[in-house]
Formats: structure tokens, C-alpha cells, sequence
């Protein structure tokens, strides 16, 4: 019924699943956020099983994907602090239909930025900030080194600041619109 992979995945978290969540709730106090980072962790396992020899000396390897997961979940929750930070304490926020004409015609600015990019370009740009994928996820369903889609990610970021800059200039609302959008979209 289960594939030889499947089972051997399945008794790599049997013999493991105890002593990470442990470890993992000590480190970070947050149970959502353990069951969050042993669920990365694994499936990472699973994407790489094939280039795995031992299995019985898996659990440094799993320990160094749970350390690099729970340092990425900190830098999303400084991104989420940061546009936090940048509206405002303490106003009120009236928007007017003017201000949501804005918003939407700035939202359009940002898309048709976004469809001036190379078509690879493009495509990776919306699978990582839209879709939520990650790099080594992008580079197996394209078929590209990791390293490219990092230099296209780069080269995308540019090109999207330095024709969206004249946008910056405006309000909070527009200057926390392109943090989402450009820095943090997936993580908030």
C-alpha cells in the first residue's frame, strides 16, 4: 500500500517526532508554531530522502532544518512587526472612497509593474511572493538551479522598486502596500 519512500519516511518521524517536538516547544514556547516547524521540517526530509544514506543518524540533519525553520518564522514576525509599526499608533483610520480609488489604482500600478517583468521573470516572482513558494520549490517545478531563481528574484525586486518609486513618496497607506507587497506578501 505505502511506497518504499512513504515507509521509510513514516518510521524516520515515528523515531523522531517525540524528541523534536520536545526540543522544538522548548526553543520556541508556541505550539502552533512547533506544529508549524516539524511540518517544514519534514516535508524538507521527504524532498531530499533520496540523497539521505543513514537514517539512524538523521536527527542532526532534522535539528539543523528545525533551527533554520524557527530562525525564518523570527524574520517573518519582524516583518509583521515592522508594517505593524508603520501606521500610526492611536488614530483613527477613515478612509475615504477616495482613498480606496487610490489604493486600488496603486494595486493596478503594482500589477502592471509586475506584467512588465521577462516572462520567467514573472512567473517566478508570483510563485514565491504570491504563491508562497519557496526557492528549492520553484527551481524543481521549473527545472532551474536554486542559485537562478535567486539572481531573477533579485533582478525582479529591482526592477519592481525602481519603477514603483514614485509611488513611495505618498501615504502610509502606499508605503505599507509596497512593504506587503514587495518584502513580506506570503508572510502576513
Amino acid at each position: 500500500m505505502y511506497t518504499d519512500k512513504e515507509k521509510r519516511l513514516r518510521g524516520i518521524i515515528e523515531a523522531t517526532n517525540t524528541k523534536l517536538h520536545g526540543l522544538l516547544y522548548n526553543l520556541c514556547r508556541d505550539k502552533h508554531m512547533t506544529a508549524e516547524i516539524i511540518q517544514q521540517v519534514y516535508i524538507k526530509i521527504w524532498e531530499n530522502l533520496d540523497n539521505i544514506d543513514n537514517d539512524d543518524k538523521i536527527f542532526p540533519l532534522l535539528m539543523q532544518y528545525s533551527r533554520n525553520a524557527f530562525l525564518n518564522e523570527l524574520k517573518r514576525s519582524r516583518v509583521r512587526q515592522k508594517v505593524y509599526n508603520a501606521f500610526p499608533a492611536g488614530e483613527e483610520w477613515d478612509i475615504s472612497n477616495e482613498e480606496i480609488f487610490l489604493n486600488k489604482e496603486q494595486y493596478g500600478r503594482i500589477q502592471t509593474a509586475i506584467s512588465k517583468l521577462p516572462r520567467q521573470q514573472q512567473l517566478i516572482f508570483r510563485m514565491h511572493k504570491e504563491q508562497a513558494m519557496p526557492y528549492r520549490q520553484i527551481s524543481a517545478h521549473l527545472n532551474i538551479s536554486p542559485g537562478t531563481i535567486e539572481k531573477q528574484m533579485n533582478r525582479a525586486l529591482k526592477f519592481l522598486r525602481t519603477e514603483l518609486e514614485e509611488m513611495k513618496r505618498g501615504s502610509y497607506t502606499v508605503t505599507a502596500l509596497l512593504l506587503i507587497y514587495l518584502t513580506a506578501w506570503r508572510f502576513i
